[in-house]
């Protein structure tokens, strides 16, 4: 009875190892399949993503040459043009009085700055007339004849140029009338005076010599 038993399960399982083999291949390649198909499907997504990440463009990584530049309104291309032409303006009237004062100035308005400076330094006349002293050609209300300097330029026999010029002066307190000379001094060409005399009219007369230059004469000629 126990053999019959043995041999009955022992054919069952023979029969069930036969069966497996001989099924389909197709049947045992989808049952084994079904884990890949499931870990396909998950990773499709996450491959997609990254794409997606991926065409996204960084703003940070443009070229900078692809920026816009604001455009320059009419007033403010206006405005530069006339800083522009200002400081050619300051440029060209420092020029000018730079030549002016070297080649174009007459000789009378020369000795007039260089007599008038050496008044204005005098503590004698500032004390009698005050500061600041202002000077001037005549007296009138004109404004040419004020700035015209009476004047004469004249050469001496041994060749010298010397100019004389007079004119008036004022101040706070009081005015008065300068007598000036001045000569080119043949060794070094520069002016150089022969006299500066100062009349002090108001508030007291009196006569100041800032200048006096006395030749010095070779006794061996």
């Amino acid at each position: 009875m126990f053999r019959r038993v043995l041999c009955h399960h022992g054919a069952l399982l023979a029969c069930t190892r036969n069966a497996t083999a001989r099924a389909p291949s197709f049947l045992l390649a989808g049952s084994r399949s079904r884990p890949l198909s499931s870990n396909t499907s998950q990773s499709q997504p996450r491959d997609k993503a990254k794409k997606d990440v991926a065409n996204v463009e960084d703003p940070f990584s443009a070229p900078t040459y692809n920026i816009p530049e604001k455009p320059v309104t009419f007033v403010e291309g206006a405005s530069y043009s006339l800083v522009i032409l200002a400081g050619l303006g300051i440029a060209a009237a420092a020029g000018y009085a730079v030549f002016n004062e070297l080649i174009f100035q007459p000789k009378e308005y020369k000795i007039y700055s260089k007599a008038l400076k050496r008044i204005q330094d005098d503590a004698q006349v500032r004390v009698r007339i005050g500061s600041p002293i202002t000077g001037y050609g005549q007296e009138s209300r004109n404004r040419a004849a004020r700035q015209r300097i009476p004047h004469r330029v004249w050469t001496d026999e041994e060749g010298v140029e010397h100019v004389e010029v007079n004119f008036y002066i004022r101040g706070p307190h009081g005015h008065g009338k300068v007598f000036a000379e001045m000569f080119k001094g043949s060794d070094d060409n520069e002016w150089k005076f022969t006299y500066l005399i100062v009349e002090i009219r108001a508030p007291s007369t009196a006569q100041l010599i800032l200048e006096s230059y006395i030749p010095s004469y070779n006794t061996t000629k």
